[in-house]
């Protein structure tokens, strides 16, 4: 919807704007937090179930695929159904999954239930920033979005240390029941300190067919991925889910192309706003290469305790965060590209580092690989989702949201995935069994080293081409005004 908004919109001028904030505050550390601290767990998840990494990294996929697959479709829904009442559903579904999944009995039930978890984050990802938004008059709208970035980067940088305190001293179940008072509190916040919703001005069409071929899409093609890694890829069921999932991708698209009001609008994904687009997928890809991948190999390779691996680990989205802010106030001065370019840079270096040395020890090629990174990644958020915002006239900016937020998330799916992939298929080319930190028998440590090499050394290629596709992108000069 375009104009001017309502006086019901935004509280009124006596509101008390930044009451909305603790709530949204809540929930989004919540979220990010629960996606970050599993990864830390999944060593653990492995003894535990005696399952190799292509079955546990599934408690990852699960949550990511389903937030990403869902994402756009509740926003959608918020747009009809009011953001506080889609929010709250949120909260108390994330919060009612976070116990299930502390409680579950089996492997194959906390992958089940974190597709419900997922769900519940779905519907708070798609609105905590939207709630801060219609909360705030345009000239106060940066400072609470930027707050809101912030809890962000406080959820993912807590997640490693805090998950590996969390399974080292008491058990995998309390990264998961620890959201019980969090998400009541949060709940109980909401429904004191944010306004109730207006009425909707125009009542938004809901269609739930293709959110569910984008889902099912995304999930056959990264079943068929870490399958084929497990099994080899001649395993009769991994062509077929993987000829599946193009099918019903081709089928979403189909169906978003001729929609009147299509959920992703094909057409504004071309050019720039598609490269920049692309630009977060790939980010999130590589930095979860390691936030995924490195619990595996640091304590596979160095011995370390899941605390002491999560220290290491909180190193990235530390540098990340200390480096944003500098970054957003260059990216205003120099535009985005110098920065997005160079930030792709040191994450190639970074990776390269690993590639070389691997995580044998925790030595100065491993702290400076982790710097690298995590300063690279750093320079290049703020400025590419600037860039990214600035490519659309405002009355497209709740559309470039809603495709830099799935990009985001479906890069997170996938670098699970192609991580989990990678380190499965070459451990198993070297040792010539799965991967599995809870196998009877001891890890192969060299064919393990060799595993995490060849992935890093791949991934810093990739790395090094994002770097070439950002020189690419146009943008408008700093300080010039959007169409």
């Amino acid at each position: 919807m375009t104009g001017r908004p309502t006086a019901a919109a935004t509280p009124h001028a006596g509101w008390p704007r930044w009451r909305v904030f603790p709530p949204v505050a809540l929930g989004v550390v919540m979220a990010t937090l629960d996606a970050s601290v599993v990864n830390i767990a999944l060593p653990a998840l492995q003894r535990a179930w005696h399952a190799g990494l292509a079955t546990v990294e599934w408690v990852a996929l699960a949550y990511s695929l389903t937030l990403t697959g869902l994402l756009l479709a509740a926003g959608r829904m918020a747009d009809a159904r009011g953001r506080r009442r889609v929010y709250g559903a949120g909260l108390l579904l994330f919060t009612a999954a976070s116990v299930l999944c502390g409680l579950a009995p089996t492997l194959g039930s906390l992958i089940a239930l974190r597709v419900l978890q997922g769900l519940g984050a779905a519907l708070l990802a798609a609105n905590g920033s939207a709630l801060l938004v219609q909360s705030f008059p345009p000239e106060e709208r940066g400072r609470a979005l930027g707050a809101f970035g912030a809890m962000v980067g406080v959820g993912l940088a807590a997640g490693p240390p805090l998950g590996g305190l969390v399974v080292e001293h008491a058990s995998w179940r309390w990264i998961f029941l620890v959201n019980l008072p969090l998400g009541l509190l949060a709940w109980a916040l909401l429904g004191r300190l944010v306004p109730a919703d207006p009425p909707p001005a125009v009542r938004a069409r809901e269609d739930g067919v293709p959110p569910l071929l984008w889902a099912l899409a995304l999930g056959a093609l990264l079943f068929a991925l870490t399958l084929g890694a497990e099994r080899g890829w001649a395993y009769p069921l991994v062509p077929a889910l993987a000829g599946a999932g193009l099918l019903l991708l081709g089928a979403f698209l189909v169906s978003q192309r001729r929609a009147a009001d299509p959920l992703l609008p094909l057409g504004t994904v071309a050019g720039p706003l598609g490269v920049a687009v692309t630009l977060t997928f790939l980010s999130q890809v590589l930095a979860v290469s390691i936030g995924f991948g490195a619990p595996t190999l640091l304590e596979g390779l160095a011995g370390m305790s899941p605390a002491r691996s999560g220290a290491w680990l909180a190193v990235l989205p530390a540098a990340a965060l200390v480096c944003a802010p500098i970054a957003g106030r260059l990216a205003d001065r120099l535009g985005a590209r110098p920065l997005t370019v160079t930030g792709m840079l040191m994450t190639a270096a970074g990776l390269g580092l690993l590639g070389q040395h691997g995580a044998l020890d925790a030595g100065p090629w491993l702290a400076g690989a982790f710097v690298l990174v995590g300063v690279g990644q750093g320079l290049f958020a703020v400025p590419n989702a600037s860039a990214l915002l600035s490519l659309v006239p405002t009355e497209r900016l709740g559309l470039a949201a809603g495709l830099q937020g799935t990009a985001r998330n479906l890069g997170i799916a996938a670098g699970v995935a192609a991580t989990g992939a990678m380190l499965t298929d070459r451990y198993r080319a070297y040792a010539g069994v799965p991967l599995s930190l809870g196998a009877a028998g001891p890890v192969d440590a060299e064919a393990l080293a060799a595993a995490g090499q060849e992935a890093y050394a791949l991934f810093a290629v990739l790395a090094l081409a994002a770097a070439g596709l950002a020189a690419t992108v146009r943008e408008p000069r700093p300080g010039a005004t959007r169409g």
